[in-house]
């Protein structure tokens, strides 16, 4: 059955909920502190074949990454080997273009759709950081995810990122997925 049979008209699903975040965070380390500057604040950790030197190249506008001739699917290539554990986490969830993502403490995303539905895997924040999504009748509704789980979002309906904690900081894993094959 396909992840989209599954979802139906609901906005997230939950696929895990024993994901390591320590352990991640401890991997990710290898990344740097510079995606976490302000007007920045996401980087890739899989890439194109052939720009793994660019771990920004694919990570802001789809329609950027269309107009360079490429497609999400396209986004396997793991930039980071030495984070085992989430590269082994990547691959077991079937997740393409997958980045980090920082929503600073007292900030939201614009209100936006995706081609493509996302994994969200949180790995720092707390209950004031959250989801509003639109349901089928257009009424937006919040959606928390605690550290450690693994939620599906349909991320292709109208929706945003909040963060209205005035101290913490939200890291998250967040990546595509094709919810139409067999999972």
């Amino acid at each position: 059955m396909t992840l989209r049979n599954k979802i139906g008209d609901e906005r997230t699903m939950v696929l895990r909920q024993d994901i390591d975040t320590n352990k991640i965070l401890e991997e990710i380390k290898v990344v740097g502190e510079g995606w976490k500057e302000p007007g920045i604040c996401q980087i890739l950790i899989q890439g194109v074949e052939g720009k793994e030197w660019d771990t920004y190249f694919g990570s802001r506008e789809f329609k950027d990454l269309e107009d360079s001739g490429y497609s999400e699917w396209d986004f396997k290539v793991p930039l980071f080997p030495a984070m085992e554990y989430t590269n082994n986490i990547i691959k077991e969830l079937k997740m393409f273009r997958t980045r980090l993502m920082l929503l600073r403490p007292k900030s939201c995303l614009s209100w936006h759709n995706d081609p493509s539905m996302r994994i969200h895997i949180p790995l720092t924040g707390d209950t004031d950081s959250f989801h509003l999504i639109e349901d089928i009748l257009g009424i937006k509704t919040v959606y928390h995810i605690d550290p450690g789980e693994v939620h599906l979002m349909n991320t292709e309906v109208y929706h945003t990122g909040i963060n209205i904690s005035k101290n913490v900081g939200r890291i998250h894993i967040v990546g595509c997925v094709n919810v139409d094959e067999d999972y």
